[in-house]
């Protein structure tokens, strides 16, 4: 479950959003570009859907300064179309959009749900799943659903209620792979989401710590540097999610035998 974020004065098209993606994403709605933007900032959105009309003239400053801040997230304008806004939609994609829907044209919920599920595989999901390529399904989807569910503060026994199996057999077929145990999994999930937005420059560690529920920025430091022997500004400086992933896949069968100076870097991790 991520979080979407909308700008959507429309009543009408906020709930055929809803209705779309039901329960698997979290929609947030805001009244204005600045509330957007502070969401953005403050919690893990992975796509934000739009009115590029929510507050008169198509605001394409607005769109491009969201791009600047967070050029990871996925953007999406949602928009009645009417003769004399041609031009500017064609003039959209320019702005850094990634999709466009009409009004009572495309969002009918199956199509409503397919822009959110391309958002989804742009984010850091997509990432994960390529480097699970040979995990078994149940531990390739506690790590999906540990990241996707990051600022939710997930319990080994919620998420293994989630995966339909008992806490004890998540914990057996973890250790079968040398994955660490739930609870320590979910700090690792926490972690790599936490990358993801830390790959976005604006984000500074105080706000993904808000994001993520860490109790403060130390404590969201201090687990960097038990997980990771790592500074959050290392972790973005190093690539982010990717090496997050890496270090965690390091430590297991699917990330075969560590080197003495991986051992070192990772010890007690």
């Amino acid at each position: 479950m991520g979080v979407i974020a909308t700008l959507l004065p429309n009543a009408a098209q906020l709930e055929r959003l809803r209705v779309a993606v039901r329960d698997r994403h979290t929609v947030v709605e805001c009244a204005d570009w600045t509330a957007i933007s502070r969401i953005c900032d403050t919690q893990p959105v992975h796509l934000v859907v739009m009115d590029l009309y929510a507050d008169g003239p198509a605001n394409f400053d607005a769109v491009r300064q969201l791009r600047a801040n967070f050029p990871r997230m996925s953007i999406v304008a949602y928009v009645a179309f009417a003769p004399d806004r041609a031009r500017d939609l064609f003039d959209a994609g320019r702005c850094g959009l990634d999709g466009l829907v009409l009004a009572d044209r495309d969002d009918a919920p199956r199509t409503m749900l397919g822009l959110v599920d391309q958002a989804e595989n742009r984010s850091v999901a997509a990432v994960v799943r390529a480097s699970l390529g040979d995990a078994p399904p149940l531990i390739r989807d506690a790590i999906l659903i540990g990241i996707t569910r990051a600022h939710e503060g997930l319990t080994p026994e919620t998420l293994a209620h989630i995966l339909g199996v008992s806490r004890r057999l998540l914990a057996q077929k973890l250790a079968q792979y040398r994955f660490p145990p739930p609870q320590r999994l979910l700090t690792w999930t926490r972690l790599v989401a936490a990358a993801h937005m830390l790959e976005d420059a604006g984000r500074s560690a105080d706000r993904v710590a808000t994001a993520l529920d860490f109790p403060s920025g130390s404590a969201f430091r201090n687990t960097c540097q038990r997980y990771l022997h790592a500074t959050p500004s290392e972790i973005r400086a190093r690539g982010g999610a990717p090496w997050v992933i890496g270090a965690l896949l390091r430590k297991t069968r699917l990330g075969g035998e560590p080197d003495e100076r991986t051992r070192a870097s990772t010890r007690d991790a």
